[in-house]
């Protein structure tokens, strides 16, 4: 039984790696009267300014001077590994725009080109951008109100393209996939809940009978159905525009919140982590789940609508089986006499994890 603590160990020390915008996003707009095709595709910079060397000044910043300079490097990049088709006709860049610009704190390229006498039928794409750098990056292709959206990852990474219009509950199993990828790909997240399911783990150790494990089961379903309404709030606040904070602020607060349940288990300041906390917390974490819906820029209310349920659904969907994974172990550990101290210890473990991603997320790491 006193193993139990170290499978947690081993879960949450595998990966520092925690969720922040990792997706490049592609728009698709098709013009049927006159079969033309523009493209606009937003580049991420961060992995290529990692990998290669930008700033010429060595002042620590890369200035948008510094990137036009070393343009023709991102764009061979990009060529290399984003490749249009019609048939099998490759489609160049060539006298395509490109310009950079800042969003939500990270540089993008966007690269726009119109492409004339295009069967959109007839278009494919085939993409590995960045993959060899970060596993779970992702494309966000937006097509249009009624032909849809499609993701990209590691394990998919070619796309035809279809003038067929896709059913709304097509578009609702996109962005349900989408939400379970997103919550289970976001390590902090987890830890988050993790964390706060550590109270109920600790009462239902000291009170060790039926109505213990019962009452602990309720408060986690109690503190679960908190954390799901916050971010659910905010999710829709930033998902729909009416609010959209600096990434920055949002992912280093949102790492400052794990910090911060972590020490109060640390503490044994169990009952400061109550509703209130979880749900101003939730709140933070809402919008760190918004990102991904910037392939939802539609102007279909309906389709915005089912985007945004959808992913909502499959981020409750992904949680929900992450704590049923979980449940069994901290079962297990409630019924360890180690069970206080294994608490304790993951709490350090994560004060660790969460100060790390804290300052990389400030930039000071």
């Amino acid at each position: 039984m006193n193993r139990v603590p170290y499978i947690f160990l081993l879960l949450f020390s595998i990966s520092l790696q925690a969720h922040q915008l990792r997706e490049n996003y592609l728009q698709i707009h098709y013009d049927e009267k006159v079969q033309s095709v523009k493209m606009i595709l937003e580049v991420e910079t961060r992995l290529l300014e990692d990998e290669t060397y930008f700033d010429d000044n060595k002042n620590g910043i890369i200035s948008y001077k510094e990137l036009y300079a070393h343009q023709p490097i991102i764009t061979s990049y990009t060529e290399k590994h984003f490749k249009l088709f019609t048939d099998t006709k490759p489609l160049t860049f060539e006298n395509a725009k490109i310009l950079f610009h800042r969003y939500q704190d990270q540089t993008y390229m966007q690269v726009t080109k119109t492409f004339e006498n295009i069967y959109l039928d007839s278009l494919k794409l085939k993409y590995d951008m960045f993959f060899e750098l970060e596993d779970i990056h992702k494309l966000l292709i937006h097509l249009d109100d009624e032909r849809g959206d499609f993701i990209l990852n590691k394990e998919k990474r070619d796309y035809s393209f279809s003038s067929f219009k896709m059913s709304i509950f097509e578009r609702l199993s996109i962005f349900i996939k989408s939400g379970i990828s997103h919550i289970l790909d976001g390590y902090d997240h987890l830890l988050f809940v993790l964390m706060i399911l550590m109270p109920a783990l600790a009462f239902s150790h000291l009170h060790s009978n039926k109505k213990a494990l019962r009452s602990s089961l309720i408060d986690i379903l109690k503190v679960i159905t908190t954390f799901s309404i916050a971010h659910s709030i905010t999710l829709f606040i930033s998902g729909s525009g009416l609010w959209i904070p600096s990434t920055t602020f949002i992912e280093s607060s949102i790492a400052l919140s794990i910090f911060i349940v972590a020490l109060m288990n640390l503490i044994s300041r169990y009952d400061h982590i109550n509703k209130k906390i979880v749900f101003l917390f939730g709140l933070l974490h809402g919008f760190g789940f918004a990102n991904v819906l910037e392939i939802a820029k539609v102007d279909s209310t309906m389709a915005f609508i089912t985007a945004l349920f959808g992913f909502n659904l499959g981020v409750e969907f992904g949680q929900i089986f992450a704590i049923v994974l979980m449940l069994p172990l901290l079962y297990l550990l409630s019924k360890s006499r180690y069970c206080i101290r294994s608490i304790k210890a993951l709490s350090i473990l994560t004060m660790f994890i969460s100060a790390y991603w804290f300052l990389q997320r400030v930039s000071l790491v």
